[in-house]
């Protein structure tokens, strides 16, 4: 028999038997040395590697647009966004004098100011929009409201002008050119502003003559030297149909002196107050019988050197014949209503100072006519009594100059719009 090869002595071959151990190991060894495995596990790793990866989609940037391209001045301003939602919204002019209030929508896709825009003047929107990913960016535009044009806008004139100077019985006169319907709309937007000197606030109202006139005065005369300022923020405001303010207006005045002069129709004198204080005393003479000049208050309106007065343009008669008629050029006039009343010289009256015949207005001799013409402003006041005729006349016709200080407050009052 052979061991290790070899026979054994009986000549029987034995059979040699691994352990157990070496066994494991061999199988160990054989799995952990299989070279094809570790091949293929390399190769999908490198091809992984080699794979692009995909790039994500860009996001959506939102944008904001006017759903009108050209607001109108009487509609409200709508800004609408896509592609996100606002934030925000800041509309203004420029320079931030105007702005517009509004609100965004609950879903965050358009914004809607709470008034319409002004006339022609042009905003720039400020608005923040977050997109779709939450990121918020600022989008900005520019743009300019439509203009009244001439067919439809609200003309008008004011008394005083601009950076006058007047008398302290001087109420404020805007005319306008067209009716005013909406007279409420349009003396909401009209502020009137006055200190004294002294710093108070001076308190007075507006009060209507009729559709196209309307009147501010104080409580009572104004004080010297006090500063007014008027501010008409019409632009855009619709004052009767068709009919919309063009631009906002502003002015500002001053009152000047105290000038108050006061005719007594029985003792036919005329004095002057300047401040207070008395500097003239002179004769006079107003209205005959029958053409009694009215007894009130008046403002003066203006003067001329030279004013033509004739019977036929005063109502009184065109009848060359008639013992009332004239025509005739008078000199130093200062007009104190509309109609036809003035201070004036009248040399030829030789009744000055003792008698009434004139045919309305107030006589003076040449030289005190001069000396009254050359201190009178518009706005002075003149204070007429013992005529034997009120103004009721003059009230009911809206004469300017006998008007607005003749009127009842409560009337006054209650001729305002609001």
């Amino acid at each position: 028999m052979m061991v290790g090869g070899r026979r054994m002595a009986n000549g029987r071959r034995h059979r040699f038997t691994l352990p157990v151990a070496a066994v494991v190991l061999l199988a160990t060894v054989t799995g952990c040395t299989s070279v094809g495995t570790q091949h293929d596990v390399s190769l999908a790793g490198a091809q992984e590697a080699n794979v692009v990866p995909t790039t994500p989609a860009p996001v959506p940037k939102p944008t904001v647009k006017l759903t009108a391209k050209t607001p109108s001045y009487t509609k409200s301003v709508r800004l609408a966004v896509t592609q996100g939602t606002f934030e925000s919204v800041q509309v203004s002019t420029k320079k931030g004098k105007h702005k517009l209030a509004g609100s965004v929508s609950a879903d965050g896709l358009t914004w809607v100011s709470e008034d319409p825009p002004k006339p022609a003047l042009a905003y720039r929107a400020v608005t923040k929009v977050k997109d779709s990913v939450g990121e918020v960016s600022t989008k900005k535009l520019s743009f300019k409201a439509a203009a009244v044009p001439d067919s439809k806008r609200v003309g008008f004139t004011v008394t005083p002008s601009n950076g006058a100077t007047v008398g302290i019985g001087q109420p404020v006169v805007v005319r306008f050119l067209t009716p005013i319907t909406r007279r409420a709309a349009m003396e909401k937007v009209m502020e009137l502003s006055a200190r004294t000197p002294g710093g108070n606030s001076v308190s007075g109202s507006w009060s209507w003559l009729n559709s196209r006139e309307v009147h501010w005065k104080p409580t009572k005369f104004w004080t010297p030297g006090t500063k007014v300022s008027l501010a008409m923020g019409i632009a855009g405001v619709k004052a009767a149909p068709n009919r919309y303010g063009r631009q906002d207006y502003s002015q500002t005045f001053r009152i000047g002196a105290s000038h108050i002069t006061r005719v007594d129709g029985s003792s036919h004198r005329i004095k002057i107050y300047r401040d207070g204080k008395l500097v003239a005393n002179w004769p006079t003479g107003t209205g005959k019988s029958g053409l009694e000049t009215y007894s009130g208050t008046y403002v003066v309106l203006g003067k001329s050197l030279v004013e033509r007065m004739d019977s036929c343009s005063a109502k009184i008669t065109c009848d060359k014949k008639d013992p009332d008629y004239y025509d005739d050029p008078e000199y130093f006039a200062t007009r104190i209503t509309a109609s036809g009343t003035f201070l004036h010289a009248a040399d030829w009256d030789p009744l000055i100072g003792r008698a009434n015949v004139s045919h309305g207005c107030i006589h003076l001799s040449k030289i005190n006519a001069e000396k009254f013409y050359d201190h009178a402003v518009p706005g002075d006041v003149v204070i007429v009594s013992n005529t034997g005729r009120g103004p009721q006349d003059r009230i009911n016709t809206q004469d300017p100059g006998l008007y607005d200080w003749n009127v009842p407050r409560a009337t006054w009052k209650a001729n305002s719009a609001l």
